[in-house]
């Protein structure tokens, strides 16, 4: 069908916006979706500080959907009710 995607969708700000594979700021966002946690928040930890607790850019550094969950930890965005911290 015309103008039906499959597969391959990419959302705006879902990614980082300038992160080149294989630089510190790509392994660092990729350490955020680690299956550890401990790893996952010291990334994220990592980040939030080199973006000086900035969320606009922690966003636009990390992209949306690495930022939001971490994002919630903080304060800064509310989640919705029944997502467990």
């Amino acid at each position: 069908a015309k103008g039906k995607t499959e597969g391959n969708v990419q959302a705006k700000n879902m990614a980082p916006l300038d992160a080149p594979k294989g630089t510190l700021r790509w392994k660092l966002v990729r350490l955020m979706t680690w299956l550890d946690s401990n790893v996952k928040r010291s990334a994220c930890e990592l980040l939030w500080t080199l973006c000086d607790g900035d969320s606009t850019q922690f966003v636009l550094r990390t992209g949306f959907g690495n930022a939001i969950h971490f994002l919630g930890i903080r304060g800064c965005v509310n989640l919705p009710a029944g997502v467990d911290i």
